[in-house]
């Protein structure tokens, strides 16, 4: 099992840049769910409904991550305790599991 994260706590410039890339990730889906908060309701705009639940999902996921690259276990999957692969954090920057650990899950 490699427990290794992807990014540690001390500061570096690695770091700095993906708390950035995050807090920018977080400030577009904040700006969204604004956006839509006067006409997101099921009733009112299903659409806007919708994607404003999952900007909220999503925003959650984001502040989760920035928690993680403050504990020091960002890059860990939450799950099993392997280290996320780059390629997935490069796709996702705030995947809080590991592939494995996603596909088990997307599953059930």
């Amino acid at each position: 099992m490699n427990t290794q994260p992807i990014a540690s706590v001390a500061p570096n410039t690695t770091n700095d840049a993906l708390r950035r890339t995050l807090l920018q990730e977080l400030a577009e889906r904040e700006t969204l769910i604004h956006e839509l908060a006067d006409r997101a309701a099921p009733h009112i705009d299903p659409v806007a409904w919708s994607t404003s639940a999952t900007a909220k999902a999503v925003a959650e996921q984001i502040q989760s991550a920035l928690r993680r690259l403050d504990a020091g276990t960002y890059g860990l999957c939450g799950k099993c305790g392997n280290a996320i692969p780059a390629g997935r954090l490069d796709a996702v920057p705030f995947a809080a599991s590991c592939l494995g650990c996603q596909d088990a899950a997307d599953r059930f």
